[in-house]
């Protein structure tokens, strides 16, 4: 009796060997391949990419994918926004409608979005659909794609601060120093920094031949004594040669220190240094 329960027991188990051995065989019924996140400067360039495969279950008479693109911003609490561009969103089936109706039918879709926002991260979010007789539904099963993070690439310019101090040997004059930064993940260059007095004088340039990416250089001017009302402004590229994240932050005014001077011979010198920020 022993011996027949072992035997009936060794049985049992080697069915279940065949039979998890015939199923590891099996093809999945759904796959995402070719993944790609392709990051660039322009915005036009970036994208991601996918291909997604799906084959029958028993009994299907129509498959479909819609595929949806979720966008993350940088440190967001909020959950991922769901991206409204062409077909995404929209159950999409295969142009030939019997496809899924033979068990080794195989269908192939790649999806791709152009012209990605950053910085950002994106992944995909696909959905499958089989549908039996009479559009009876089968199953559905939703797969996630890596992600796609996207930063932003491009330069970004600014005036960081403009340091006034008294021109040596020249007591009309102060001397303007302005620290231009690239806050941005890119080179920038060749660019202008423009000098404009406040009182309508004659303007001056630098030219920056290259500022590599979170990289600051120094520009200095001399102008007229700074003055409350009429302090000058520094810009950094002025004649617009850069493609700049952020131009708001392009130009700055100096903030004229506080006299703190003697009079001598019938003009006042002031003795002072400052930071504008």
């Amino acid at each position: 009796m022993k011996r027949l329960t072992a035997g009936a027991s060794a049985l049992a188990l080697c069915a279940l060997l065949v039979a998890t051995s015939a199923s590891s065989g099996a093809q999945p019924r759904t796959a995402l391949r070719a993944f790609n996140c392709h990051r660039a400067l322009d915005p036009g360039d970036r994208s991601t990419s996918l291909t997604a495969v799906m084959r029958p279950v028993a009994g299907t008479k129509h498959m479909a994918m819609r595929f949806d693109l979720l966008m993350s911003a940088p440190n967001a609490l909020m959950s991922p926004r769901v991206v409204n561009a062409g077909d995404l969103g929209v159950w999409i089936t295969p142009t030939n409608p019997t496809l899924g109706q033979l068990s080794g039918d195989v269908w192939k879709l790649q999806k791709s979005v152009v012209n990605l926002a950053a910085p950002a991260t994106y992944k995909f979010r696909v959905a499958f659909r089989w549908t039996g007789a009479g559009g009876r539904p089968l199953q559905t099963l939703v797969r996630y794609s890596p992600k796609c993070q996207q930063r932003e690439l491009r330069p970004d310019l600014l005036v960081q601060s403009i340091a006034v101090t008294p021109a040596d040997n020249q007591p009309a004059d102060d001397l303007y120093t302005a620290v231009i930064s690239n806050a941005g993940n890119s080179t920038a260059g060749p660019f202008q920094v423009l000098f404009a007095p406040g009182g309508g004088g004659a303007t001056k340039t630098r030219t920056v031949p290259k500022l590599r990416a979170h990289r600051s250089v120094s520009e200095r001017f001399a102008g007229p004594l700074c003055t409350t009302g009429e302090a000058p402004t520094i810009t950094a590229d002025s004649t617009m040669e850069v493609d700049d994240l952020n131009r708001a932050n392009n130009s700055m005014v100096a903030t004229c220190p506080a006299a703190t001077g003697h009079v001598s011979g019938g003009a006042v010198r002031h003795r002072r240094a400052g930071v504008a920020r």
